[in-house]
């Protein structure tokens, strides 16, 4: 409730600034019939007045205009003027009108003017936006999120085609993992948010604050060289179209756990807030280093132990409805010829879930279970986030400022029992807790400038600074045997406490100058630009193992955990810590990125053009210990030179269909963690998991070819092939044979082969006016690979060469949107499924078999009901309506899906059905 309150208060602060609008106003963008770039200076009029605007720099106009129909003139120079009718114009509300010129066909139709209708040049611009993609690219707007129950960006990018998400928020693209991707924000480059993995957390962004998304897979060299499958760019929003204020509300239940009991660790008061790490922190006055640690005694040691909090309850609770609060506003302001444009928002989501999840090991040589762990797990969760967007725009020039500041808090509950058998009655050898916070936070800050300066010359610049930061505060874990709790083991393997944090700053400039190569000729351009980034990582991880006095009575070990690491068991005398930090644990590391490139785009034909150049990447990366004393202790600082070509062919065989071939070399770098030579423990895998101080760069050779057609506005089919050679590709490997410990690998190489389809189909012949504003679509990719390394046995139990860890053999998107604008009601209708991937790849000489994600089938729906003449809507979600199970398994017969009773089941669990209302009122 007193979120809720919050929410008036600040909806009512804006509503005073709004009165009662009488105008309205047109606005769009002009772009280029054949390049679809931006037109810069375009004169805009309507006709019979003297009335008019200027196109800026990003080729949009904007004209506050009495209500009524009009007909609006364009004017270039070199450019077929085109006058467009029945524009009409309604009180209070925006008209958009993107518009198209071309060039005249001859010099005798310069002076004919070009009309068209509102509807016709609608459809026209939104051909152009589709065909004119420089590179081959999938992606999904603002619209069509909206139209999914999603909730972060994570959930939104598995819509797209070739595209699956792992762990609900890594991303996989064209059945390549995380390391084989890379991301920007805003033209910006983001960091890792992950520790242990190349990889950006998507759920951290909501899908709120979207602008659109776009998937670039093939390479131009004016974008960053470090991926291989995919490059998602994401954009948030800019100017507004008109003064708005939008406020939203919801509530979610879900089907396994919403007023289930539960068992959680404590709680702090601001963990709803996401702000619950200061009760969790390691305490002042503890030693630095490892070694000032464990030489503390007497009363110090019974002070230092004792300074820790008792905070291993774990208490009864009730899973509470996951709630979700945004606050939206936003406008444009008009000076002259200069405007100024600002939109903030703030988001809130809250959800909690019970997870019971089943988890087995297996004596593969006698087929017979060695352990069947039982997780019972509560997961409590919170994010918080906050966009401020400005772009200032005069004439030929736009300065642009844009921030966007996420927290995320998991409050993680997890009790494994530990069972010989999987069938009841079981008889438990061992029980284990784990408490364990995670605190995750981004911020990044990026201005922008672009800057047309005549004859179609353009200047772009940025400057970001980006801060990733997670926290793990005090991971508590609780280890016991025959009732008994272990103590005396080190930290994976008894009881224990450890302290994470990782931190990160990323510094990036960049700037790039467009111009023609001949005077007064569009068809040739060359584009130079360089890219500096600069990143500092700071991380640390302190593992602290609970020891005993020699006589601490056996007895008292039976004790639960919050009693038995009281402070009256605590000290010299009785359970005490020892530090084991390795020599490694906790160091400082730093990668510098100098680019440079040039890039052509030539039009050789009036159906052909060719974007082509190079890219030169130099990258230095650098990992010191803080203690270089000690086995296991590597500094690293490696070079690598990069010299990346690409080429993209277009080839227009009709106004509304176009032939790619494209050719690009890439890389994907190992990140700070992978070379780090310290372990980490892997609770959920019982594992730990090294870094390898020798990992190399691996290179990647692309080829792509794509047919695409465009048969009307909206309307989309396209099909696809590629190919991809991997040089030293990185994987994760058996560390050791005696365990589920892991660490990272060069092997030799790799290949990967496959196709793609995307269909998208209005249904307005089909429906009637039911379908004007309704599609069916769809999206598929069959993808395979192989991997080898003559060193390592990296085959299947069949022999084979096996695939890609992470890629699945095929993924399938389908959906129906229905949009009824008679009575402003929505239905959409969501499907998707990917085939078996590998998670952990298997050793063939110690007979550990490669682990599987098997597939799972997602259908969601949606149903929307706009109120109160469209001002307001509601929505129902169901999300995950099959509720498969999430299931890992070893396969262990020759067909390449789960064979129930046959296959040894890894780790399995149910999601559990979503079902979410919000309601949401836009203040015009």
């Amino acid at each position: 409730m007193s979120a809720l309150l919050c929410v008036c208060l600040l909806l009512s602060s804006f509503l005073s600034a709004f009165a009662v609008v009488d105008n309205g106003k047109v606005t769009g963008k002009v772009t280029d019939q054949k390049t679809g770039e931006a037109l810069i200076g375009v004169t805009v009029i309507v006709q019979g007045t003297s009335t008019g605007a200027v196109t800026d720099v990003e080729g949009r106009y904007t004209l506050n205009l009495a209500p009524g129909t009009y007909t609006l003139e364009f004017k270039y120079m070199g450019y077929q003027t085109k006058a467009v009718s029945e524009v009409v114009i309604k009180p209070g509300a925006p008209t958009v009108l993107p518009v198209i010129m071309d060039e005249p066909k001859s010099k005798e139709l310069k002076e004919v003017v070009i009309k068209g209708s509102f509807k016709q040049e609608t459809i026209n611009a939104l051909y152009v936006a589709q065909k004119n993609n420089v590179a081959v690219s999938s992606g999904i707007s603002a619209e069509q999120i909206k139209a999914s129950p999603d909730k972060n960006t994570g959930e939104v990018l598995k819509r797209v085609s070739g595209a699956s998400i792992q762990d609900n928020k890594f991303v996989v693209v064209r059945g390549l993992t995380d390391r084989y991707n890379n991301a920007t924000m805003n033209n910006v480059l983001l960091p890792s948010t992950e520790p242990d993995r190349k990889s950006f957390s998507f759920d951290i962004i909501p899908s709120g604050l979207i602008d659109n998304m776009v998937i670039n897979k093939t390479a131009t060299p004016d974008k960053p060289g470090d991926f291989a499958g995919g490059l998602i760019q994401v954009n948030t929003k800019d100017f507004p179209e008109e003064k708005f204020v939008t406020a939203s509300v919801g509530m979610s239940v879900n089907t396994l756990s919403t007023f289930k009991d539960a068992q959680s660790g404590m709680r702090s008061g601001g963990d709803y807030w996401t702000f619950g790490n200061s009760t969790r922190k390691l305490p002042s006055g503890v030693p630095a280093t490892a070694e000032d640690f464990n030489n503390v005694s007497g009363k110090a040691q019974d002070d230092l132990n004792k300074s820790f909090n008792n905070n291993w309850k774990i208490s009864k609770t009730t899973v509470a409805p996951g709630t979700s609060l945004q606050l939206t506003t936003g406008n444009t302001k008009y000076y002259g010829e200069r405007k100024l444009g600002y939109i903030f928002s703030v988001t809130h989501t809250h959800s909690e879930r019970n997870e019971f999840a089943e988890r087995n090991d297996y004596d593969i040589d006698n087929h017979v279970y060695k352990r069947h762990n039982i997780d019972t797990s509560n997961k409590y969760s919170s994010a918080l986030g906050a966009v401020a967007n400005f772009a200032y725009s005069y004439k030929n020039s736009k300065i642009s400022f844009k921030n966007l500041y996420n927290r995320i808090l998991d409050n993680n509950t997890v009790l494994r029992q530990v069972a010989t058998d999987p069938n009841p009655p079981f008889h438990y050898l061992s029980q284990s807790y784990l408490l364990n916070l995670v605190q995750r936070y981004i911020l990044s800050s990026t201005l922008q400038g672009e800057h047309g300066l005549g004859n179609n010359r353009r200047l772009e610049w940025m400057v970001n600074y980006s801060n990733t930061n997670r926290q793990e505060p005090d991971i508590r874990i609780s280890n016991y045997t025959d009732s008994h709790a272990i103590i005396n083991q080190p930290v994976n393997g008894g009881s224990s406490r450890a302290f994470f944090k990782v931190n990160d700053d990323i510094f990036n400039g960049g700037a790039s100058y467009q111009f023609p190569l001949l005077k007064d000729n569009k068809d040739h351009s060359l584009k130079i630009g360089a890219f500096e980034q600069y990143r500092k990582r700071f991380s640390s991880y302190r593992p602290l193992s609970y020891q005993s006095a020699p006589g601490f009575p056996y007895d008292k070990l039976t004790a639960r955990p919050y009693e038995l690491f009281s402070n009256e068991n605590l000290g010299s005398n009785g359970i005490y810590l020892l530090d084991n930090t390795s020599p490694s644990g906790i160091y400082d590391a730093k990668s510098n990125l100098t680019a440079g490139y040039f890039m052509f785009d030539n039009f050789i034909t009036k159906q052909l053009r060719v974007i082509w150049g190079l890219r030169y990447e130099s990258y230095n990366q650098q990992l010191k210990p803080k203690t270089t004393v000690g086995s296991g202790s590597y500094t690293t600082d490696t070079t690598y030179s990069s010299f990346l070509p690409s080429a993209n062919f277009v080839y227009a065989l009709s106004d509304k269909s176009n032939l790619r071939l494209s050719y690009s070399n890439t890389v994907a770098r190992p990140e700070f963690r992978e070379i780090a030579s310290f372990s980490f423990f892997d609770f959920q895998n019982t594992a730990a998991v090294f870094g390898n101080p020798k990992l190399k760069q691996t290179r990647i050779s692309n080829i792509d070819l794509r047919y695409e057609l465009y048969p009307a506005a909206g309307e989309t089919f396209a099909v696809a092939v590629f190919y991809k050679k991997f040089k030293n590709p990185i994987s994760e490997s058996w560390y050791s044979l005696d365990n589920n410990d892991r660490t990272y690998i060069n092997l030799d190489d790799a290949n990967t082969f496959g196709a793609e389809l995307e269909v998208r189909k209005n249904l307005e012949l089909a429906l009637g006016n039911w379908g004007k504003n309704s599609y069916v679509f769809a999206n598929g990719a069959y993808i395979h690979s192989s991997i080898r390394n003559p060193n390592q046995t990296v085959r299947n139990i069949n022999g084979e060469t096996r695939r890609m860890p992470g890629q699945s053999p095929y993924l399938i998107n389908a959906g129906l949107q229905i949009n009824n604008p008679n009575n402003d009601m929505g239905v959409t209708v969501l499907y998707n499924r990917i085939g078996p991937r590998i998670t952990i790849v298997g050793d063939d000489s110690s007979n550990k078999l490669d682990i599987f994600e098997n597939s799972r089938n997602l259908l969601d729906l949606q149903l929307s009901k706009r109120l109160f003449k469209k001002a307001a809507e509601i929505k129902l979600n169901i999300s995950d309506i099959l509720n498969n199970p999430y299931l890992l398994y070893q396969n262990k017969d020759s067909k390449k899906s789960y064979s129930k009773g046959t296959d040894y089941v890894f780790y399995s669990y149910k999601y559990g059905t979503n079902f979410s209302l919000s309601f949401s009122y836009t203040f015009h």
